[in-house]
């Protein structure tokens, strides 16, 4: 059985919990020493078994530098997932709010975004290998794919 985001963030919060036990125990930040790393490839395993177990027809979404759009699995095979991007609309009960600043301006509530997000059948479709070194799936723009669907727009990028 595949784990859940929230069964995976309750491990790794368990895993931290032990580092920090371990880290009071050799005298906390006053004392300059550190736990092993042993913690921290606990919890990069958790999510890289978590990444690796995407099946056809899980939700996905794609990590494209600032912004995130949702997409399906639609093929899988050893080394690759082949995913089918999806629509999202912008809530309308949500309304970006700026403020003046930056080149423009600010959103001040960009954290808080709402998005009504559905399958599209015919959206446009995109090979992911896997890659050992980062230890998800990537494609050649460097976007990664990962699991659960979700969207976000930068607006203030």
């Amino acid at each position: 059985m595949n784990k859940t985001h929230a069964q995976i963030r309750e491990e790794s919060r368990k895993i931290e919990d032990k580092w920090f036990d371990e880290w009071n125990a050799l005298g906390g930040p006053e004392s300059g020493k550190r736990p092993d790393w042993y913690y921290e490839d606990k919890i990069h395993d958790l999510y890289t078994e978590w990444r690796q177990s995407l099946e056809v027809g899980d939700r996905v979404h794609i990590c494209c530098y600032s912004d995130i759009e949702p997409a399906t699995v639609i093929k899988r095979t050893k080394s690759s997932v082949t995913v089918r991007y999806d629509d999202a609309d912008l809530d309308p009960n949500w309304k970006p709010e700026f403020i003046p600043g930056g080149f423009s301006a600010i959103c001040t509530n960009d954290s808080d975004q709402k998005w009504i997000i559905k399958e599209d059948l015919n959206g446009r479709t995109e090979t992911f290998r896997w890659s050992k070194r980062y230890g998800r799936f990537k494609n050649t723009s460097n976007e990664f794919c990962e699991p659960e669907w979700y969207k976000y727009y930068d607006y203030n990028f």
